[in-house]
């Protein structure tokens, strides 16, 4: 359902996408929130998306109904791989593998609001500008809802392709909007 945006309702996890170039390979921009001092930059929507993840997992909102698995082994060192023991794999600290990139090992636990809700709704970027709601991590995805700030519009989505689907028909529908407006 499309509605126009309207409020946008205050939540710790908002954050705002702004694409400064695209491509049909590459998006490129800042991803802004309330909880970093600087923008996320990012060089894919894949890595902002990557950001957002990590953003949720700190902040542990929304909260995630499942854990994500890996195949790969983090506990390899210089002299071989980490023999971990039942009791070790207990008690380990899980912590440290949400901490987002751009925070240093240690101090994300003490991240605070960089700035104010309005003033991360204040940035645009050059081509899209996407304002984004995560309200629930279900079922190994996001449901939420976006607003198109340039277009004017507010849409639900129900999980992360989806969500991509939304931003990839905007960016197209602004292509199309710049090449008419050059004829």
């Amino acid at each position: 359902m499309e509605e126009k945006p309207g409020r946008i309702y205050y939540s710790r996890n908002i954050v705002n996408l702004c694409i400064d170039s695209y491509d049909a390979e590459r998006q490129c921009g800042k991803l802004w929130s309330q909880y970093a001092g600087e923008p996320f930059l990012f060089s894919s929507l894949y890595e902002a998306l990557e950001r957002m993840e990590e953003l949720y997992d700190v902040l542990q909102y929304p909260y995630a109904s499942t854990e994500t698995r890996s195949f790969r082994n983090d506990g390899i060192q210089a002299d071989g791989p980490v023999v971990e023991t039942d009791s070790t794999k207990r008690h380990r600290h899980t912590a440290d593998r949400h901490r987002p990139s751009g925070i240093p090992a240690g101090e994300w636990k003490s991240v605070r609001a960089g700035e104010t809700f309005n003033e991360v709704l204040g940035h645009r970027g050059r081509d899209a500008t996407f304002i984004i709601r995560v309200q629930y991590r279900q079922h190994s995805s996001w449901q939420g809802e976006i607003v198109w700030v340039d277009g004017g519009r507010r849409r639900c989505f129900e999980s992360v392709l989806e969500l991509i689907r939304l931003i990839d028909k905007a960016l197209e529908e602004t292509e199309s909007a710049l090449a008419a407006s050059g004829d």
